[in-house]
């Protein structure tokens, strides 16, 4: 498997557990905003540190974080916000990913305060996680 499988597999069970159950508007890796009154999520999946694991396979192993940012009109307060930031700690606390291999951990958390800029309340989950793929 691939760092390309690892973020389209991360990626999928957002769109699973989160963004369909909870029929969320969501925007992938800076694809540009829709105009809407509901909530929405902005959704960036990075790799960042990797090392290899093994010389004879040529195993890999990454750490990654999916950055989860909830926006909806500040009028409409923050409690929407908070149902679906804890949503998503919930789909991705202590789960796997089977194939490629990826283990959410440490668990997600929401980040920092929430902020309000110009009209609009700004949420941020974080999800870090690791994956293992051959190279």
């Amino acid at each position: 498997m691939s760092q390309a499988a690892a973020i389209t597999a991360v990626r999928q069970r957002f769109i699973d557990q989160v963004a369909t159950p909870q029929e969320l508007v969501v925007v992938y890796d800076n694809a540009p905003e829709p105009a809407t009154s509901n909530p929405r999520a902005r959704v960036t999946i990075t790799l960042e540190d990797e090392v290899q694991l093994t010389m004879g396979l040529r195993k890999w192993r990454a750490t990654g974080v999916m950055e989860v940012q909830l926006m909806q009109p500040r009028e409409r307060g923050d409690a929407a916000l908070l149902t679906l930031a804890q949503a998503v700690v919930d789909a991705f606390r202590g789960q796997r990913i089977a194939s490629p291999l990826v283990r959410f951990n440490p668990p997600p958390y929401m980040a920092g305060a929430m902020d309000t800029e110009d009209a609009t309340v700004r949420r941020t989950v974080r999800v870090p996680f690791l994956c293992d793929f051959q190279g």
